[in-house]
């Protein structure tokens, strides 16, 4: 084999060098984002810092990482089912935490249905986790064990996205600075809400790291959702939507809504109150 046979070779297998677990955190997370919402409105609701979150459906704990490496009062606890995922987060996450940091922190392997009542200040279920429970009474028993476990002076933070965009069975592509994201909805159902929606990852090198991760979700609708959160439980339910820069694409920049135009997408946080 001559050399540019072996150099082409080697360039060949970056989807095979890389990580889907980093790859995602690159291309789907943004954690800073995240913990700047939820102290933001926990602080204008309760005059006060919030200091223990409990992440649902943690996967790598990323966000649970960023959490207490921010704030040295800060505690965080993730849960998770799966086990390769966690420990590739306790890793490649919480290694990168000092010894303080890391004494703040606890991922488990565990249903998010068997979690103590440990009070916590927030809870939050991101990146649409939460659709994994197709069923209504799931999703209620759901909704009301995360009541159950907050203090008085509490939020619950989820997130969901729709729009016209979310009904259709649709291919999307973002570069980024080392590959490409591919979002996928292969299978959308008018009738039942399924969707089934997977990741993958392309590389400069023509590579390809196909169906990296897989989603059999029901979308729920936002006012379902809320009318959900209220038969949970909570007092009330507040829409932070996303506005959209001059070019439509939304500009990560989040405020209390009552109402708003549909649109080919939008991305929501929705903020249950005790």
């Amino acid at each position: 084999m001559g050399k540019s046979n072996k150099k082409k070779k080697k360039r060949d297998r970056q989807a095979f060098l890389a990580n889907k677990h980093d790859l995602y955190q690159k291309a789907v997370q943004e954690p800073e984002a995240d913990t700047e919402f939820m102290e933001k409105v926990f602080r204008d609701k309760f005059k006060h810092t919030p200091l223990v979150m409990r992440e649902d459906f943690c996967g790598t704990g990323f966000l649970s990482a960023t959490w207490v490496a921010e704030k040295k009062e800060r505690r965080a606890i993730g849960y998770d089912l799966d086990p390769d995922t966690v420990n590739w987060g306790v890793e490649n996450n919480l290694s990168d935490l000092d010894s303080d940091q890391r004494s703040r922190i606890e991922l488990r392997i565990a249903d998010v249905l068997d979690a103590p009542k440990e009070p916590v200040d927030i809870v939050c279920a991101m990146n649409f986790s939460w659709w994994i429970f197709k069923k209504r009474n799931q999703l209620l028993k759901y909704f009301r064990s995360v009541r159950s476990s907050l203090l008085d002076e509490g939020l619950f933070v989820l997130d969901m996205y729709g729009g016209s965009e979310a009904y259709e069975e649709m291919e999307e592509e973002r570069e980024k600075e080392d590959f490409s994201y591919i979002w996928d909805q292969e299978k959308v159902c008018g009738i039942t809400d399924e969707v089934l929606c997977h990741i993958s990852f392309h590389f400069p090198d023509g590579s390809k790291m196909k169906k990296a991760f897989t989603y059999d979700w029901r979308r729920y609708g936002m006012r379902e959702t809320q009318e959900i959160l209220i038969d949970a439980g909570f007092s009330s339910v507040e829409v932070y939507w996303e506005g959209t820069d001059e070019d439509g694409e939304g500009d990560g920049e989040f405020t209390l809504q009552t109402e708003a135009e549909n649109s080919e997408a939008w991305i929501a946080y929705l903020v249950a109150i005790p």
